[in-house]
């Protein structure tokens, strides 16, 4: 909406905007412009409140939603387009919501979208008759019986209650009740070779709290409640990458020098389960070092030994 944008810039730019001033630029009544400073305050948020004083409307509190709207819009238009070449992350996108957002782009901005690349890491394909199996159960509470493959390919015949899917790292994972096992475990939808929906209903059903409590215990390098504190020590030139990078909200960055290796900086930050994190840290090779605690270290020091051990030492 034209109005609201020049309400915000008018306040941003001069601290204050009146009534009066909107009517004159848009031809409108003073109530149009009141019904659009109140839905400035309820549906955006706004800090937006009169000051008898200045005869106007002023913000209350520092508020950017208007500030780059049309670069904003223009990178997630851009980020959308780029995820639905994949349809693991967006399976079921409707492609009008795409078309909806792009109309929202000011037009100076549409010959950019050529300009602008947006590249996503690797990912598996979603067998999308499989997924809609699983939800179609979870949504029913039916058992499901897959054949499920484990690392090595070996294939098992479970039953299984889906309870939740999650997208993690560009596998999608569904986390159900073992009827078996009588537990919650976690199925990697690309090891299920067979799935067929029982008219068997589940015989527990799992709680919001439980399936919560289970994410934040298994997946990423940075969940959980508790955990170690990691410090890993990056050299040039990964050093002047990494230190712009955000790996946890709690992080935090120091420089140094080394005699030998020259500068560094060093990450600090809580990790929950170590071994996702090793494997993030030896893609940075010689560059990235584990300094403390001794036993993370140590794992790091294996992994690179074996490594060498393996592929170099002669047979």
């Amino acid at each position: 909406n034209e109005r609201l944008q020049y309400i915000d810039t008018a306040i941003r730019e001069k601290g204050v905007v009146t009534v009066q001033e909107v009517v004159s630029k848009f031809e409108v009544t003073p109530r149009t412009v009141k019904r659009d400073i109140e839905y400035l305050r309820e549906r955006v948020n706004a800090p937006i409140q009169y000051i008898s004083h200045k005869k106007g409307y002023c913000y209350s509190l520092p508020f950017d939603y208007f500030t780059y709207r049309n670069e904003r819009m223009l990178l997630f238009y851009i980020f959308l387009t780029r995820l639905i070449e994949s349809p693991t992350h967006f399976p079921f996108i409707d492609r009008a919501v795409i078309s909806n957002i792009k109309k929202s782009i000011k037009a100076t901005y549409l010959p950019l979208i050529t300009r602008i690349t947006y590249e996503i890491e690797e990912w598996e394909e979603l067998d999308i008759e499989l997924f809609s199996k699983l939800f179609a159960a979870m949504r029913d509470g039916k058992v499901v019986t897959i054949q499920y493959a484990d690392v090595k390919g070996r294939p098992s015949t479970r039953a299984i209650a889906p309870e939740h899917f999650i997208h993690y790292e560009g596998r999608w994972y569904c986390i159900a009740y073992d009827e078996h096992k009588k537990g919650i475990r976690t199925f990697l939808l690309s090891r299920i070779r067979k799935a067929q929906v029982d008219v068997k209903r589940r015989s527990k059903k799992l709680s919001n709290e439980e399936i919560q409590k289970y994410i934040q215990s298994t997946y990423g390098i940075y969940k959980g409640k508790t955990g170690q504190v990691v410090c890993i020590r990056f050299y040039e030139p990964v050093s002047n990458i990494v230190k712009k990078q955000v790996w946890h909200r709690e992080q935090k960055m120091k420089e140094g020098s080394h005699p030998q290796f020259g500068a560094y900086v060093e990450m600090l930050l809580p990790v929950h389960h170590p071994q996702e994190l090793l494997g993030k840290i030896l893609r940075y090779g010689k560059y990235a070092e584990v300094i403390s605690p001794e036993d993370i270290r140590q794992q790091w020091v294996n992994a690179i030994a074996e490594t060498y051990k393996r592929y170099c030492e002669k047979k």
